[in-house]
């Protein structure tokens, strides 16, 4: 769910689902390719295709609900989905959820990612990264699963 908002005609303002084709329809200049797309270069464009037809064609987007989602379970404060709305690693994943438990094993977090319909499992090592040391960051993707295993201490 995206919101748009116009600064010269606010009677244009609404909130709208993209479509599966990831399209939305506007007002005035009908659909247009919002899916893959960064805010800025939407709002630019529709500021471009506003221009004829507004006095003041300042156009706001903002995501409203993000679509996509990562999933949180095993050692962590509050397990549970967390919105997927910006570029995220697996480490800021697991700390949106409260971070490890006194019981987490931060050597053994794994990543449940599915392929072209197959499921992959990534094993990551965080204790470099909560340790201060330099670590190569483990980005998420849509529907992606943090499971962070129990230690056995």
């Amino acid at each position: 769910m995206i919101r748009v908002t116009f600064a010269g005609a606010p009677e244009f303002d609404q909130s709208q689902k993209i479509q599966p084709d990831g399209r939305v329809s506007l007002p005035t200049i009908g659909n247009i390719k919002a899916s893959g797309r960064s805010i800025t270069s939407l709002q630019e464009t529709l500021k471009s295709l506003y221009k004829p037809h507004l006095n003041d064609p300042t156009v706001v987007v903002s995501i409203e609900q993000p679509a996509a989602a990562v999933y949180v379970s095993g050692e962590v404060g509050k397990p549970g989905k967390i919105p997927l709305d910006r570029a995220m690693t697996a480490f800021e994943a697991v700390m949106e959820t409260g971070g490890f438990s006194k019981l987490a094993n931060p050597k053994q977090v794994y990543i449940i990612r599915n392929q072209r319909g197959n499921q992959k499992r990534y094993t990551l090592n965080m204790n470099d990264t909560l340790s201060g040391y330099d670590s190569k960051p483990f980005y998420l993707r849509p529907y992606d699963i943090v499971y962070v295993k129990r230690s056995n201490w």
